[in-house]
């Protein structure tokens, strides 16, 4: 994802700082510090210092530090090398870079409602250059 945190919707919570309660982004949220409570994004990329415990639904997410809890990226979800997702996620496509790690309950996005996801638990921890589930 490119940098556009300068561009009206985005916000940018910095290393060292915490904050908690409910965001709605119409644009990009970048997280290098903590979160607690919920998130909406179109965009969304964690920080390697960056943590988030609580829900979080975004249209894209590029994770490089740790989320806790509920994630659905609607679009894609990139689990970098440095990065943790423990919870429930659910993606339209998932990306895990070798060292990446998500521990819970995993399922498509885009699955048919006329057919119901069954979730799985799974620890995952990618050893490949690129793991694709």
């Amino acid at each position: 994802m490119n940098d556009r945190t300068n561009e009206a919707g985005c916000i940018v919570i910095g290393e060292g700082v915490t904050v908690t309660g409910k965001f709605l982004v119409p644009g990009r949220a970048v997280v290098n510090g903590s979160l607690d409570g919920e998130l909406q994004a179109d965009e969304l990329l964690v920080g390697a210092q960056g943590k988030i415990v609580g829900s979080v639904k975004a249209r894209k997410a590029d994770i490089f530090g740790e989320t806790h809890d509920t994630l659905l990226a609607s679009e894609y979800l990139i689990i970098r090398s440095t990065g943790r997702v423990n919870g429930n996620a659910s993606y339209g496509e998932l990306e895990i870079e070798r060292g990446g790690l998500m521990q819970g309950a995993v399922a498509p996005a885009k699955s048919s409602p006329a057919v119901p996801v069954l979730l799985k638990t799974v620890d995952i921890i990618a050893t490949d250059a690129k793991a694709q589930v």
